[in-house]
């Protein structure tokens, strides 16, 4: 992190942190899970800027010049890896049957797009084949943000340069990470097409299809309301405290209190006791793990 933040000393004690190509970070978990909140976590510094967890669509905001420290807990099929707002990431969905180990460029792509920012990428796609005369097929993808609600858009540019290396016609997925649901319209060379629109409450995501478009062609998606979706705080707590081992009855205590005061809670979650009884843990023995509070915190500390 320190070769793109040379000037930043946090950027130096992130050692297993790294870049991977230009719109994604990452920060691999490298020790044992933690038995009581059931997660495994990872030391992150996060760059100035708004940052969104790939997977799930959450936000974190790095207000500081400096950027941001935290610690980052994930369950076992969780990986922490983020991308700033105006990422653009390609993607190519597994094939099926013969065609899963082909090297051909993709006639179908999925087009990750993360707002809050205006954005710029460029794919690039050869033949595989090296000659001086061929340059590699570009396909220049942009997306414009517009806040407060405004209409915001993605446009893919017609490839340029060797495009007999590309399929002639090519399925879109294009996946707009972190809004709420919207209204959507496409365009291919100006004409209006159809497309399949769904969201997915769970990942924040709206996805737009585009099916069977030439690779010459230039596409457009207009969401008619880019507002960030509100993060889904709450949801998250609780399946923190489901799945955390704790023995004791504090889970419902702790929700209410979260509820109530946010993360001013957590500064009593050492003295959350359970219900006294004979079947019961020592009360010397039922305060909230460290691990699964400072899970509750990085939840409750996100945008």
């Amino acid at each position: 992190m320190y070769w793109g933040s040379p000037d930043i000393d946090a950027a130096y004690h992130v050692p297993n942190e790294y870049m991977f190509g230009t719109e994604l970070l990452a920060a691999p978990i490298t020790e044992p899970m933690d038995k009581s909140s059931r997660r495994g976590k990872a030391d992150v510094w996060l760059p100035q800027g708004d940052w969104f967890d790939f997977f799930t669509g959450r936000r974190y905001s790095a207000s500081s010049p400096n950027g941001r420290r935290m610690t980052v807990w994930r369950p076992l099929d969780g990986i922490p890896v983020f991308a700033k707002a105006g990422g653009i990431v390609p993607m190519q969905p597994l094939s099926e049957g013969d065609s899963i180990n082909s090297v051909d460029n993709p006639q179908h792509l999925e087009i990750i797009v993360f707002p809050g920012a205006d954005g710029d990428f460029t794919l690039m796609e050869d033949s595989g084949h090296y000659s001086r005369q061929i340059t590699p097929a570009t396909t220049a993808i942009t997306y414009r943000w517009r806040k407060d609600g405004a209409t915001s858009a993605l446009t893919v540019s017609p490839a340029q340069g060797d495009v007999h290396a590309l399929p002639a016609r090519r399925t879109w997925d294009f996946l707009f990470r972190g809004i709420t649901d919207s209204d959507i319209s496409v365009q291919a060379d100006g004409a209006s097409v159809d497309s399949d629109r769904r969201y997915d409450a769970e990942t924040l995501t709206l996805q737009v299809t585009v099916a069977d478009v030439s690779t010459r062609s230039e596409i457009r998606v207009t969401i008619g309301d880019t507002t960030m979706a509100p993060d889904p705080r709450m949801e998250d707590v609780f399946d923190i405290l489901r799945h955390a081992e704790m023995r004791y009855l504090t889970k419902e205590q702790a929700y209410a209190a979260i509820a109530e005061n946010g993360i001013d809670a957590l500064a009593t979650m050492d003295s959350l006791e359970h219900v006294s009884g004979p079947d019961m843990e020592d009360c010397s023995d039922s305060h909230m793990p460290s691990a699964v509070r400072q899970a509750l915190t990085e939840v409750l500390l996100r945008s």
